[in-house]
């Protein structure tokens, strides 16, 4: 089996938002069933209080529904449990299902043959009753003496001109007349259609009478004995008689029989006492196979009073109990009525099992089916990814563990095959990038030309692995040098070839001895030719004649240069336009320069260097870097670098730092230039 893992876990955002969906249903379903209760119990009996009420219970079963569903479909999601459910269902649940409807069946036959054994006996005695009395008329109409035959379990009433004349005095001394209306006493017999109604008599015991009647004669035939006894004797039952009685009346025995209740009173008199005939000795032990553990009722007709046939009470009520062993004696008789019951009842119980177990078989099957396909398509889908294909897939349309194991590995091939490319992807993108990274270095200049006039110190640190700054220095000849710097936008690979292309066309127009605006313009044209929107170059190009201390700076959009002389700094702002901008207006000036004046170039990366609370350095601490006594190019670097990384702290540099420090001597000697890169 397997092991229960946790649920499927949806992303953050979606959570959150299913979360909110969530509360807010619940909310307004719990606020509707507080408004619908105080409606319903706040409020007096109205049609809007009964239709809250409806409204409160309907909610209340789906409420248990929707509890049970949702456990059922946590329990369900297990295949392991899954797997035991069905096998419950095949195995085990059928068996005390089984077992229940046997007992109900067993019951309920049982029931039904001991009212058939009540009934046929209670019907056996009515007709007997009833040929005493006709035998009894007959001799009564051809007999003119006093003397009338006698029955010791018979008792005889003889009626002349509807007067008695002879007989038990138990019986009424008229003629009850309404037991001339057969229609009506059997119509009055409540399911026992051949059995006349008991009547009672002047003890107000209950008994049955047969009667009959011929011109001004009559005769009434009552069972002398005890008629629960007579009835238990015939059909081998014990039988209790009881009226039945007000249901609210105190002192009585609630029962219910079929849809009536019923308030159950013994009779006054001793004739409807519950037999002993057919019980054993005393002290005799029982075997629990004779014990009479069966228990029914039935109804029979209403009790009436002989004399008048008024309705003393509307149900006579016939308890029965027997031995399971009278009937079984019974239930493979010749009766036809019992064995159609039999089989009826037979039929009935096994259609209903071959029901019960052919839906636990469909489920079951299916149960197994779903997952034997699931476990299919799970296991071709692995043979693929072990044969190199990673792009296999599993549909999921489960949400049980199945599905989450399907989910599982579809983000797992998923997270195969992204792995595979991006390593692929990898390879290709850092033999590129050693291409521009190796491209981007050869564009800057390695060895700076030297001269006893001018001592450089260049620093280039790019933030990326190819980097979108710039810088060169050109010589003429033995005195004329060319110093630019620039900025091209972005960064990776295509600022490279970019910065590889600006280099080319640069050398180009240099050697070509054209004036810094035209260079700058040309470099424009040439950018905006590109057609790309978010291509420029922001750059700074100084033409600088060191036997005349001259130097024309030319700037495109670049940050300031900076002239250090005398430890004072000046800062030489120039408007103008990068390069690939609308327009093509470039700041220039003349500067003289001095002896041990030190001219600063740099990108806006070491201004805008930050601090760990996102403070840029800004222009006025690169000023206070940079004032102070010149000493040389390499000083005056060192000491903008170190303040940089005070105010950084360490923190990666966001941009790239490009700097270029030169130490004019005019007629000093020749010291090594140094340069970062």
């Amino acid at each position: 089996m397997f092991e229960e893992s946790p649920p499927y876990l949806a992303p953050p955002e979606m959570s959150r938002t299913s979360g909110i969906l969530r509360f807010s249903l619940l909310s307004l379903v719990a606020l509707t069933i507080a408004l619908l209760a105080v409606v319903a119990f706040a409020t007096e009996s109205s049609w809007w209080s009964l239709l809250a009420k409806g409204l409160l219970l309907g909610f209340a079963v789906l409420g248990i529904l929707w509890l049970f569903w949702k456990a059922l479909q946590r329990f369900l999601w297990s295949v392991g449990r899954r797997l035991a459910f069905s096998y419950f269902l095949i195995g085990i649940f059928p068996i005390p299902l089984l077992a229940l409807l046997l007992i109900l069946n067993s019951f309920l036959l049982s029931g039904y043959f001991l009212g058939h054994l009540y009934r046929d006996s209670a019907v056996s005695l009515q007709v007997e009753l009833q040929h005493a009395a006709e035998t009894a008329l007959v001799e009564f109409s051809s007999r003119h003496d006093s003397q009338f035959g006698h029955d010791e379990e018979i008792e005889f009433a003889y009626y002349s001109k509807g007067r008695r004349v002879a007989g038990s005095k138990l019986l009424p001394s008229s003629w009850p007349a309404w037991l001339d209306d057969r229609e009506m006493q059997l119509e009055e017999s409540k399911g026992s259609e051949a059995i006349q109604p008991f009547v009672a008599l002047a003890d107000e015991s209950p008994t049955l009478v047969g009667s009959a009647s011929s011109g001004r004669r009559a005769v009434i035939a009552a069972f002398a004995g005890p008629i629960a006894e007579e009835i238990g004797l015939r059909s081998g039952l014990d039988v209790t008689l009881m009226r039945a009685d007000d249901p609210d009346k105190e002192g009585t025995i609630q029962v219910s029989l079929g849809s009536r209740e019923f308030a159950l009173v013994p009779f006054k008199g001793g004739r409807a006492e519950s037999p002993t005939a057919t019980g054993p000795d005393d002290g005799e032990k029982i075997p629990w196979w004779q014990r009479p553990v069966l228990l029914w009722g039935e109804l029979a007709g209403p009790l009436r009073s002989l004399e008048d046939g008024a309705i003393l009470t509307d149900y006579v009520v016939a308890t029965l109990r027997s031995k399971p062993s009278t009937v079984f004696g019974h239930l493979f008789s010749g009766s036809a009525e019992v064995n159609t019951a039999v089989w009826a009842s037979l039929i009935s119980v096994t259609g209903l099992l071959a029901t019960i177990y052919g839906l636990a078989f469909l489920m079951a099957f299916f149960l197994i089916f779903a997952l034997s396909r699931a476990v299919n398509r799970l296991s071709q889908a692995t043979n693929s990814v072990r044969a190199g294909d990673f792009s296999a897939r599993i549909p999921v349309k489960r949400r049980d563990q199945i599905g989450e194991l399907q989910r599982s590995f579809n983000e797992m091939t998923m997270n195969l095959e992204d792995s595979v490319a991006a390593v692929a992807q990898k390879e290709v993108l850092e033999k590129e990038l050693q291409i521009a990274r190796d491209l981007q270095q050869s564009l800057i200049p390695a060895n700076i030309p030297s001269s006893e006039a001018a001592e450089f110190s260049t620093l280039f640190e790019p933030s990326a692995a190819i980097g979108g700054d710039y810088f060169d220095i050109l010589r003429l000849d033995e005195q004329r040098l060319v110093v630019v710097i620039a900025d091209v936008s972005g960064h990776g690979l295509p600022t490279g070839l970019r910065m590889a292309m600006l280099k080319a066309a640069l050398v180009i127009l240099v050697e070509e001895g054209l004036p810094a605006d035209e260079i700058l313009r040309r470099l424009s044209s040439m950018i905006s030719s590109q057609d790309e929107r978010h291509f420029f170059v922001t750059a700074s190009i100084a033409f600088i004649d060191l036997s005349q201390g001259e130097m024309e700076l030319t700037n495109a959009g670049h940050p300031p240069t900076y002239l250090v002389r005398e430890g004072e700094v000046r800062e030489i702002l120039l408007t103008g336009n990068p390069l690939g901008a609308l327009g093509e207006l470039f700041g220039q000036t003349q500067i003289r320069l001095q002896a041990d004046d030190v001219v600063v170039w740099l990108s806006d990366g070491l201004i805008e260097a930050l601090d760990p609370s996102g403070e840029p350095f800004g222009y006025e601490r690169i000023r206070q870097a940079l004032n102070g006594p010149a000493g040389g190019a390499s000083e005056v670097r060192e000491r903008l670098l170190a303040a940089v990384e005070a105010h950084t702290h360490g923190r990666p540099a966001s941009d790239d730092k490009t700097l270029v420090a030169m130490h004019y001597r005019p007629s000093g000697r020749a010291v090594a230039n140094s340069s970062t890169r």
